[in-house]
This record gives structure tokens, sequence and C-alpha cells, in this order.
């Protein structure tokens, strides 16, 4: 599997989170449902109003890592089968 990652965007803050994934797409995904990193990402339906996480990206919005800021790591690869989260670090004020 390929590995992307996104530099925390908050204002006053930093760090990265990298993800095992096919795709961006499915690698913001992974990230935005995962236990440890959830927190971090909002979802609501096409009304804008909150939902529960239902996968679909469309509905999902994250100040700590947007989706038009994750890129492929080129240069780092994994043998994981599975989408993962393979660490998230960050500091934010």
């Amino acid at each position: 599997m390929k590995v992307f990652g996104c530099r925390n965007q908050y204002s006053y803050g930093g760090g990265l989170v990298l993800v095992a994934a096919n795709t961006k797409e499915e690698a913001y995904l992974t990230a935005a449902m995962d236990e440890e990193t959830s927190y971090m990402f909002d979802w609501a339906d096409d009304d804008y109003m909150w939902c529960e996480p239902d996968g679909n990206i469309n509905h999902c919005t994250s100040a700590e890592y947007p989706l038009g800021k994750w890129f492929e790591v080129e240069h780092l690869s994994t043998d994981l089968t599975e989408p993962k989260v393979i660490i998230e670090d960050h500091y934010s004020e």
C-alpha cells in the first residue's frame, strides 16, 4: 500500500498524520473513521446538519487535516494490506 500524509493545518498548530491506503481519499476517510483520530473530523449531511460518520467523503471536514492538503509520501510504502493510520502526532492551541 501507499503512504499518505497531511500536516496539521490548524492555526498555531503543528504535526502530521501518516496513513496506509490506496488513494488520498481512502487515507482521509481512514483517519476520519479511526478511533484515535476521528475527533479531529466533523460530519454533516447534505443540509449541513450534524450526522453520524457515514463514510461519505462529502459529509466529512477537518480543520486540522483538510482533504485538499493530503499528499502521497512517494518514498514510503508499507506491507499493510488494509488501510490504517500509521501515526498521528500534533499540537494545537
